[in-house]
């Protein structure tokens, strides 16, 4: 069984405050700082809240850990990274902001499989 809906709410709020202000820096400011900055967690909230759950519904397929299957997990982390840049934008679109401001929607795939690479690499040390 996966950890508590408050303690995953709380971890991915915490990464996604440091990666939006990673964000803050390399995306074109539109308005004030603050604002920017809600604009920058959003996004980044988006790819660590859902990209959290994409994961876990693969951990449930089994053999997913073994033969083929963490080729299969990295795959289904990219497509889950389009569907969290779909996400993000469609919010981005809502605050105003212009979709050519961020990259391209392939990205949100990359951005993903980077993520949880990182962030499975930091579970699986002692």
């Amino acid at each position: 069984m996966g950890e508590p809906f408050l303690r995953t709410l709380t971890r991915t709020t915490i990464l996604a405050l440091v990666l939006g202000l990673v964000l803050l820096g390399a995306l074109p400011r539109h308005g004030s700082i603050l604002s920017d900055y809600v604009d920058a967690f959003t996004v980044a909230f988006c790819f660590t809240f859902l990209g959290h759950y994409v994961d876990r519904v693969l951990l449930v397929l089994p053999g997913i850990r073994s033969g083929v299957g963490p080729l299969v997990r990295l795959a289904a982390w990219f497509g889950g990274g389009l569907w969290c840049g779909v996400i993000a934008r469609w919010l981005w679109m809502h605050y105003g902001r212009d979709l050519r401001e961020l990259p391209g929607l392939m990205w949100g795939g990359v951005f993903l499989v980077l993520l949880n690479g990182v962030a499975r690499r930091h579970d699986a040390t002692p």
